[in-house]
């Protein structure tokens, strides 16, 4: 089967703990778990300034075909937040990752529901944690509305059946789940939502080895499985499963 497609990955400095983690790390990773293409940002885009972490986003994954860059955009900016999705778009960013838990700030703000109208406009995609109970709904409602998909990233066993729910009721709606460490949670999404379940490891921050070993051992065909581990996700980005 073609190699792994990782809808959650990073590099950087985050501000708030740890220590940097390195691009070579990640490419690492990736080689060593038969990785074949990897969405990822510049952590200063969350932490330092949008706007200028987008653009080392951009010049790591200029160097590395097999890195995919995602955007940040923080709606407490609004002013600009439209011209850099443009902007992005332009040079061939496909999805837009949001930060509220970090940058403190609400996805039933009127700023992030204008800049939902706008991802649809340019047809991209966004990228939200999934937060706590009742936000996987007003994300999925959001992106309906919009017309927009919505990848939910960090959701746990206690929002599970809100997040089942929600694949339920909106196609447009995917989800990852390197935290569901509960007996048979990929089983039981993929149940709500067979072609919405993407692989996401939020490597370097994670152990990458955590959610590649409940892929293996979870109890599913192979056709799911490679669904799973890359045509979901391929689909998420608007091309075809392979």
């Amino acid at each position: 089967m073609p190699g792994i497609v990782d809808v959650l990955t990073s590099f950087g400095t985050d501000r708030t703990s740890g220590p940097e983690r390195s691009v070579d790390d990640l490419l690492a990773t990736m080689e060593r778990h038969g990785v074949a293409r990897a969405l990822t940002l510049s952590l200063r885009a969350v932490h330092y300034g949008g706007p200028e972490g987008n653009d080392e986003t951009l010049q790591v994954c200029t160097r590395h075909e097999v890195l995919e860059p995602v955007a940040v955009v923080d709606p407490r900016r609004y002013l600009d937040c439209a011209e850099e999705i443009e902007r992005r778009t332009e040079q061939g960013f496909r999805a837009f990752r949001f930060f509220p838990d970090v940058q403190g700030w609400s996805v039933e703000g009127a700023n992030f529901l204008r800049l939902c109208e706008k991802l649809a406009e340019v047809g991209s995609r966004m990228i939200l944690p999934a937060g706590g109970a009742g936000q996987p709904t007003k994300i999925a409602r959001a992106a309906a509305e919009a017309g927009l998909p919505a990848l939910l990233v960090g959701a746990g066993y206690s929002i599970m059946g809100e997040v089942m729910a929600a694949l339920e009721d909106h196609p447009q709606v995917y989800t990852e789940a390197h935290v569901m460490d509960t007996p048979f949670a990929i089983e039981t999404l993929l149940g709500s939502g067979p072609r919405q379940v993407v692989f996401g490891s939020n490597s370097p921050e994670r152990y990458f080895e955590s959610p590649l070993l409940m892929a293996q051992y979870a109890e599913m065909s192979g056709a799911a499985r490679g669904d799973y581990l890359r045509n979901n996700a391929l689909r998420f980005l608007g091309e075809e499963g392979m």
